[in-house]
């Protein structure tokens, strides 16, 4: 009995044992298979996104999210494999990483430490590492706390590569051991090897985009540019040609587009433009060049002046293939470049004038005065007195002319100040009519009592001569008459309607009416607009009427214009008016030469102004020291400096000019009063600004060349006592 229970226990333990060896076999393949399963609908899953995907790093994360939430993974990442320095691994997609084991976590794939692990060892090798037991494998040394911390028992990294070049790597990690067999990481490094491929496609469709966006952009930029581009073949057909050429040559598209440029030279009303291109080509040479555009024979537009820039263009293998023409119309610059030249040119003239002016003074001072005194010394009814009247009547209009010199080489803006405008009007009638054909008729209308502006002497006279310049050119072919009228005009509201910009008050009205050939309207509308002419390119700059109309504007007034095709122009300029501010008029009568018996020191380094200078002021009565010199001058006085009461002093001189001889003698003596002489008028290249006046402590400023009459009225206001 007990051998038998024996046998049947012993029995019963093997078929136990049996039992359990055919379970297990039968359950390790379903298992596996499980798990295939699980990663083959992951790599389906995977294939999809790819094909959806339309961005690398979305994709990235799609491919991490369906390992996780399809694979039944714990957490999947992808690494990319930096170039840099230390090589580093940057994790750039992930999923199932709520725990933030990503964080902080320092890996590289070069051969370091940190570069010894499984990732680093793939993205190095190129083969995917496999990690059954992490708590167990060595690689996992600087990680493991860390991976089992959060629950990693195995994992598996993949290399990411392009072209055999390291791109990154693919990691994933399960919670239990032994997680991948044999079969599931054949599949995942297929797998693998499917994210290589969709990543360098994604990548080469990206970069196709931006090719093409940037050639969408190249091409706008080329349709829109104002520069024309013409485009030919190594034949010289033309190929291409953007919007910006209709605009420059005034030929479409359309019209150029297949046409050979040997065609053009012979029958294009430009041939000499082709046929230079094509010279060039011929040459191989990059060329600049500049041409006349005509327009075609029915077209009333000006010319155009066009630069053009010829270069070849090479395909891969370094031959020409095409050619390129860059054409601009350079009309503008051109005519700036022409107002620049001619604004140097008159700057120098007026630097010139202002010297000779200068010069001019000197001599007319010594003449005028010696004639003064010579006169008094010939009897009232010797025929000499009568010569040196028409000596003094020469020196007088010559001192005239130095003053519209004086005015014309002014190179800086003065300082607004009461102006009698009529005086400006008639010194620029006397300037037209030594320059106007004998055809045209000036008159002239100017009121009694006119009031003053308050404006820039200098300014007026660039309004009153432009517009009568303008005037005469209107009749230069056939003549005319130019009237000048200057009048009083108190405008009430109602006046002032049609001038926005204008106030209701007093002005002053200026008028320049020609009988030329007059405008339309489409003209009146643009003659105010800068570089705007119709004198053609050679003869007008476009200027004038811009800067009067400036002018006007700045000083608080307005311009109008009316006119009617072969009916002339007039213009009106209104000026804000002041009244009651005269110093003096021209029918006032002169006050009687005043001398005295003071005492004084007068410098000049012009030997005839100094003896001239001198022998009248001696005839005033003064007792008088002369000087050539501004050194000579400060020793004489700086020996007694109680000897003199007055310095008349001439501004420029060697050594030491007036402005610094005056400071000297202030400091010695400093109510020393000084009266600066100077053949410079303001704004000119030696003339003494207001503010070297005031900190010299200059009295009076006197210009060159002064007669008896007002150097002695100037004596006795800066002395301010009457003998």
């Amino acid at each position: 009995a007990l051998n038998h229970g024996s046998f049947v226990f012993i029995t019963a333990w093997m078929l136990y044992i049996l039992i359990r060896q055919s379970e297990t076999i039968v359950t390790r393949p379903q298992e596996s298979l499980r798990r295939l399963n699980r990663s083959l609908k992951a790599y389906s899953e995977c294939n999809q996104a790819l094909i959806r995907a339309i961005d690398e790093l979305q994709f990235m994360h799609e491919v991490c999210r369906t390992f996780v939430e399809v694979g039944g993974y714990q957490l999947a990442w992808v690494g990319i494999a930096e170039h840099d320095v230390g090589k580093t691994v940057r994790p750039v997609a992930s999923w199932g990483d709520e725990k933030g084991y990503l964080d902080s976590l320092e890996l590289s794939w070069a051969e370091i430490d940190r570069g010894r692990g499984p990732t680093g060892t793939a993205i190095r090798t190129g083969k995917p590492q496999v990690s059954q037991h992490i708590l167990y494998d060595p690689r996992w040394e600087l990680w493991r706390e860390k991976a089992l911390r959060h629950g990693f028992a195995a994992s598996i990294s993949l290399p990411l590569r392009i072209e055999e070049q390291p791109l990154g790597a693919l990691v994933i990690f399960a919670s239990e051991p032994s997680a991948f067999d044999q079969d599931e990481v054949k599949l995942l490094m297929d797998l693998a090897g499917d994210l290589s491929y969709g990543i360098k496609t994604l990548r080469m469709n990206a970069e196709r985009k931006k090719s093409e966006q940037e050639r969408k952009l190249l091409a706008s930029v080329i349709e829109q540019s104002m520069e024309g581009i013409i485009l030919f073949d190594s034949g010289g057909l033309i190929q291409y040609v953007n919007p910006a050429v209709a605009t420059i040559t005034g030929k479409s598209p359309g019209n150029l587009v297949g046409h050979n440029i040997h065609t053009l030279q012979r029958e294009d009303p430009d041939r000499e433009f082709y046929k230079t291109i094509w010279t060039a080509i011929c040459r191989g040479n990059i060329r600049t060049g500049h041409f006349i555009h005509k327009g075609s024979n029915d077209s009333n537009d000006p010319p155009h002046e066009i630069e053009s820039t010829i270069w070849s263009i090479l395909d891969s293998s370094g031959t020409v293939s095409n050619y390129a023409v860059l054409i601009r119309d350079v009309t503008h610059e051109v005519q700036l470049e022409r107002q620049l030249r001619q604004a140097q040119r008159m700057e120098a003239i007026g630097t010139l004038a202002g010297g000779i002016a200068h010069d001019f003074n000197n001599n007319l001072a010594s003449i005028i005065t010696c004639s003064e005194m010579a006169r008094d010394d010939v009897p009232e009814e010797s025929s000499l007195r009568e010569l040196l009247d028409v000596v003094l009547k020469s020196a007088h209009r010559g001192r005239n002319l130095v003053k519209q010199i004086l005015t014309f080489s002014c190179q800086g803006e003065q300082e607004r100040q009461p102006v009698q405008a009529e005086l400006v009007v008639h010194e620029c009638i006397k300037l037209l009519r030594a320059s106007v054909p004998a055809s045209i008729k000036i008159q002239q209308r100017i009121d009694r009592n006119l009031g003053m502006v308050m404006a820039d002497p200098t300014q007026v006279h660039q309004i009153v001569m432009n517009l009568c310049t303008n005037a005469t050119h209107a009749m230069r072919e056939s003549g005319g008459t130019l009237e000048i009228a200057l009048e009083n005009a108190d405008l009430d509201t109602a006046a002032v309607s049609g001038f926005p910009d204008l106030p209701s008050g007093r002005y002053l009205k200026l008028t320049v009416k020609d009988t030329g050939h007059g405008m339309d309207r489409k003209t009146m509308e643009r003659i105010f607009d800068p570089f705007f002419t119709t004198k053609g390119h050679i003869e007008g700059t476009g200027l004038g009427l811009s800067v009067v109309h400036g002018i006007v504007k700045n000083h608080g007034g307005t311009i109008t214009v009316n006119s009617e095709p072969g009916k002339g122009a007039t213009f009106h300029v209104f000026l804000p008016r002041i009244d009651n501010t005269r110093a003096g008029t021209e029918g006032d009568t002169a006050a009687p030469e005043q001398g005295g018996s003071e005492r004084i020191l007068f410098v000049d380094d012009e030997e005839d102004v100094v003896f001239s200078g001198k022998r009248m002021l001696e005839r005033l009565g003064y007792d008088v020291v002369a000087c050539r010199d501004g050194n000579e001058a400060l020793e004489l006085f700086r020996a007694d400096p109680q000897r003199f009461d007055l310095v008349i002093t001439d501004q420029n001189m060697p050594n030491m000019n007036g402005t610094e001889l005056s400071r000297k003698i202030l400091r010695i003596r400093a109510d020393m009063p000084v009266i600066l002489c100077t053949g410079y008028g303001p704004g000119a290249g030696g003339a003494i600004s207001a503010q070297e006046e005031r900190t010299s402590g200059i009295r009076e400023r006197a210009m060159k060349p002064l007669d008896r009459g007002e150097m002695a009225g100037m004596i006795r206001r800066v002395l301010g006592a009457d003998i």
